[in-house]
């Protein structure tokens, strides 16, 4: 019996996002984003080449202004150009093509760039370089030939102009989960891929999704039971998202309403989160977040040093 908690907290002074994975009552994994988090990890933009540079086997590539990234000559043949030019054509300044953030900035580095676009569900991963089919290396053998049988067709399409990953979540799905996905990834990639050739420079084709989402995306459905949130803004996405993708899971979402009581309270988030950072485990944060994750770390060991200091105190004053 899993539950799926979502949530916001605050943390350190900062408004987060929280999502806790729950098992028997006992929180078994805790994600944590910014709320207001600036990150650009995945987002997919209509690019510039603003130069090459062929000593570093790089170019670099305005994704909006004076705002550019790393992107590897190695890709350049992957690239799906905006402006006109014929697929395999040279890569030259000036040249709008659609890429995709592999990598937020980070001391100093510029954020990395690919010409491989990644649409990525529960159970199935679309992508633009690499045109193959695929199945996780985590699924069994029976698994395997099931799910290489739903989407034999797919897979044999001489004309389609992406790749196909088949995610070990997928062992849990039913074949028609499996297709419905596929039908959205599909549309996806049309409205980016496709029509995002004809938009303008420095267009934000697509957009990551929050880490609910992606928590959403990643827990096995077989065993989850609810899922429950108190933020009204997060019901709304994960309900649409549900109903688009996974009808037959939408009635497991359900909002929680106590103004006296905050979900984060109820399901312990806070203890958990300490009890996690102290063990060093099974606490995701984002680049970008971790320094909160960091100093709510620090804090604890300040209170706990603080703490035995008094207790020692109070024991020599009683011996004396």
């Amino acid at each position: 019996m899993t539950k799926l908690i979502l949530t916001t907290m605050e943390l350190c002074g900062n408004k987060c996002h929280a999502c806790a994975i729950e098992e028997e009552g006992q929180i078994m994994e805790l994600r944590l984003e910014a709320a207001a988090r600036q990150s650009i990890l995945g987002n997919i933009y209509v690019g510039q080449v603003e130069n090459i540079a062929s000593n570093i086997q790089a170019a670099f590539v305005l994704i909006a202004p004076g705002v550019r990234g790393y992107f590897p000559l190695q890709e350049a043949e992957q690239v799906i150009y905006a402006s006109g030019k014929a697929p395999g054509s040279p890569l030259r300044p000036g040249d709008q093509i659609l890429v995709q953030v592999s990598r937020d900035a980070m001391k100093g580095k510029l954020p990395a760039l690919t010409a491989n676009l990644n649409f990525t569900g529960k159970y199935l991963v679309l992508t633009t370089g690499e045109k193959k089919f695929g199945l996780s290396g985590k699924l069994s053998g029976s698994e395997r030939h099931t799910l290489s049988g739903w989407l034999e067709a797919e897979a044999a399409r001489p004309d389609k102009e992406y790749g196909l990953i088949v995610r070990t979540n997928a062992a849990q799905a039913e074949k028609a989960e499996i297709l419905q996905e596929l039908s959205y990834l599909k549309s996806l990639y049309e409205k980016v891929a496709v029509n995002g050739k004809s938009r303008t420079c420095f267009s934000l084709l697509y957009e990551t999704e929050p880490v609910y989402l992606t928590t959403l995306h990643d827990i096995y459905s077989e065993n989850l039971t609810d899922i429950v949130t108190d933020d009204p803004e997060i019901f709304q996405q994960i309900t649409s998202y549900l109903k688009e993708t996974s009808p037959e899971e939408e009635s497991k979402a359900r909002f929680y309403q106590d103004k006296l009581l905050p979900l984060y309270k109820l399901s312990r988030m806070e203890n958990a989160l300490d009890e996690n950072l102290a063990e060093q485990r099974r606490v995701y944060c984002d680049p970008a977040d971790r320094s909160l994750c960091l100093h709510r770390c620090k804090q604890r060991e300040i209170y706990r040093k603080e703490k035995s200091r008094r207790n020692l105190s109070q024991n020599q004053s009683g011996s004396s």
